[in-house]
């Protein structure tokens, strides 16, 4: 019958293993080590053997070998993957990976795996994961914010009033929404360029960005349409706000003449949908269009 078994080499010892290995007797010193604590981790052989081994351990891992490690070993006879600190012979600190098993006559053999590697392997993964999460936030950003004005796009400004409006719905609590359109914009960009055009855009979106509270949601909806929403806004208010609003928009001029806008606002009946409430108010932007422009015509 055919020899199936595997040729071992009968010249192998533990100093072949390329891990840590030593065997503790009863008093937890160590009676016999391997190479690899003086080729690897640099201690003197006659500085280990008669010693408790603990004095290979960080102050920290000594309690967790005393609190934890030595009652498993006692109850469990063995115990896998442990995570402690040892110092090598040149009292560097080094992270390892320890298993150990007890035999019936109380001696302890352990086996201590550099996890340096693994420690930096970790680390790395961590590093990796918060890139990943920098880069996944910068894309919901890109996706929800208009590129050249800064403030929300039509996506996310139909997505965040919906909720809101859903809200104020139950609550009863008043709202408006207006429809902003800067006059003749057309002539801007035939006239100066899609450069000068694009310098009004963000001008005007940084400054209804300060007109507005920090509860008021700001988009630019399309071309050189912008949508203001305006919770706890009622009609006094909403007019109030308008005013003040054709007075900061004519502080940006074009060909050294003040910029205008008409604006259609459109009050929440507590009943309307988004779609509806965006609809009531671009038909009266049209008709303050219509009315001659640079003005504000309110759907009631």
């Amino acid at each position: 019958m055919k020899n199936n078994l595997i040729n071992v080499d009968t010249n192998f010892s533990l100093d072949s293993l390329p891990c840590g290995v030593l065997v503790t007797n009863t008093e937890h010193v160590i009676i016999n080590i391997n190479a690899y604590f003086t080729n690897e981790l640099c201690w003197n052989k006659n500085l280990l053997i008669g010693h408790r081994i603990e004095s290979l351990f960080t102050n920290a891992s000594k309690v967790f070998y005393q609190s934890y490690i030595i009652p498993t070993l006692l109850h469990e006879k063995y115990c896998e993957e442990m995570q402690l600190t040892i110092v090598n012979g040149n009292n560097k600190r080094i992270p390892i990976t320890l298993n150990a098993k007890i035999d019936n006559n109380k001696n302890v053999y352990w086996s201590f795996f550099d996890a340096s590697n693994r420690n930096k392997l970790y680390e790395e993964l961590l590093q990796t994961r918060e890139r990943l999460e920098q880069q996944t936030q910068e894309l919901i950003t890109l996706a929800s914010i208009d590129e050249l004005t800064g403030l929300l796009n039509r996506r996310e400004m139909k997505a965040r009033s919906v909720s809101v409006i859903s809200q104020f719905a139950r609550s009863q609590h008043l709202l408006s929404i207006l429809m902003i359109d800067i006059d003749f914009f057309k002539k801007i960009n035939d006239k100066h360029g899609h450069t000068e055009g694009d310098r009004v855009l963000t001008e005007l979106g940084l400054m209804l960005q300060k007109c507005g509270r920090t509860s008021d949601l700001v988009a630019r909806f399309g071309g050189e349409e912008f949508l203001i929403l305006l919770p706890d806004t009622d009609l006094s208010q909403t007019i109030t706000f308008t005013e003040r609003l054709h007075q900061a928009v004519n502080k940006i001029l074009v060909d050294n003449k003040p910029l205008t806008v008409s604006v259609g606002v459109a009050l929440f009946d507590g009943k309307m949908s988004f779609e509806e409430i965006v609809n009531k108010a671009d038909i009266a932007l049209y008709k303050a269009k219509e009315l001659g422009r640079n003005r504000t015509e309110i759907s009631l």
